[in-house]
């Protein structure tokens, strides 16, 4: 008998599959909860001018960056995630 043909298969969502998608591509990941929305624009300037990988970000749902190179996200914390870079407006 082939694998799985005894039990009742499911298949992904479209949201698991790019969830899953998301969590291979982009292995790092910086949370803010107390963060000022006003300072998004310039994080993600500065992404764009700093980041050597890919790298992405998310507003709607919660408030956090991912990256796909672990140096891009360290340099990214290192600027943006003291109290220092929370407090510019």
């Amino acid at each position: 008998m082939a694998i799985g043909l005894g039990k009742k298969m499911r298949i992904a969502s479209v949201q698991e599959i790019m969830a899953t998608r998301a969590r291979a591509t982009f292995s790092y990941r910086a949370n803010f909860s107390t963060i000022g929305y006003g300072n998004v624009d310039k994080m993600r300037t500065w992404c764009e001018e700093n980041c050597n990988g890919l790298w992405r970000s998310e507003t709607h749902y919660a408030l956090y960056f991912q990256f796909e190179l672990e140096k891009d996200a360290t340099m990214f914390m290192l600027r943006w995630g003291g109290a220092e870079g929370n407090k510019l407006k």
